[in-house]
């Protein structure tokens, strides 16, 4: 069993942050009957055994979105969850293909922990079930509502916790610039238009816990959701200049909002 692959943070006595290896970080919750994991990362270490470690509950597994970095480890667990919107793209980062692209691009978290066998890692086997906007994980005294986000990915979702006044964000909000770059990620103008239906919310959190950054530096503050708004509309608005980025899965022109930003093509726009 892999366990320091893994740093895990306890956040209260029902909630732990697990980073992945500096990679990612998912949260797993749990309430009296049931336990919910969001996200699997990479897959490398024993994710399995961990979550076992920190409880004996039923457990129910979701994804924020399909991008290997977040449902890498899905094939660790018999049923994930995630938006009919992104299981073509969740399917292909579980390709035999693409997890060898990842190797052979060193885009997969090296050096390998003892034990792990990347050649079985390459074949990743989950079964799939559709979780949609208004959906409720019912964990028993501790309802986790769902919230569609499309931006980042056609399909993403949040994860709002009222119990806790949490929100659990995925790649939607980052404390740093998001990938909307990508040939799957919609026009800025329609982000903007999900982030403003998001903001409905917000006097049901108080805190944002997104799939990346240092445990250290987590939860991120509600605010950041008015700077990612208001960053976008001057985008649009051509009152800010931006600056070339380049990344392995392509260039765009990156803006900088203080606590948050985006990366993008002023093709999709």
């Amino acid at each position: 069993m892999i366990y320091s692959w893994f740093n895990t943070r306890q956040i209260d006595s029902n909630t732990w942050a697990i980073d992945d290896h500096g990679n990612n970080v998912m949260h797993l919750l749990t309430g009296t009957q049931k336990a919910l994991l969001i996200d699997t990362s990479w897959g490398i270490g024993d994710l399995p055994a961990l979550v076992s470690s920190l409880t004996p509950l039923p457990l129910t597994v979701v994804n924020t979105h399909g991008h290997p970095d977040h449902v890498g480890g899905n094939g660790q667990f018999p049923q994930v969850f995630t938006s009919d919107a992104d299981r073509s793209i969740a399917i292909g980062s579980m390709s035999v293909q693409e997890r060898r692209w990842a190797v052979e691009n060193n885009t997969l978290p090296q050096p390998f922990p003892p034990g792990f066998d990347v050649n079985a890692w390459l074949i990743a086997i989950t079964t799939f079930a559709t979780i949609a906007e208004g959906d409720v994980v019912d964990l028993g005294r501790r309802k986790i509502e769902v919230i569609a986000l499309p931006g980042h990915s056609p399909g993403s979702i949040c994860l709002l916790d009222k119990v806790y006044r949490r929100v659990y964000t995925g790649d939607s909000l980052l404390p740093w610039a998001i990938w909307m770059h990508l040939d799957e990620s919609l026009p800025l103008n329609e982000f903007l238009v999900n982030l403003f239906r998001f903001h409905r919310f917000t006097d049901e959190y108080d805190t944002i816990w997104p799939a990346h950054g240092s445990l250290e530096n987590l939860p991120l503050p509600k605010s950041l959701l008015d700077d990612m708004i208001n960053g976008i509309k001057a985008v649009l608005a051509g009152e800010l200049k931006g600056t070339p980025e380049h990344t392995f899965v392509g260039d765009g022109i990156r803006y900088d909002f203080g606590t948050c930003g985006v990366i993008y093509r002023s093709s999709l726009t």
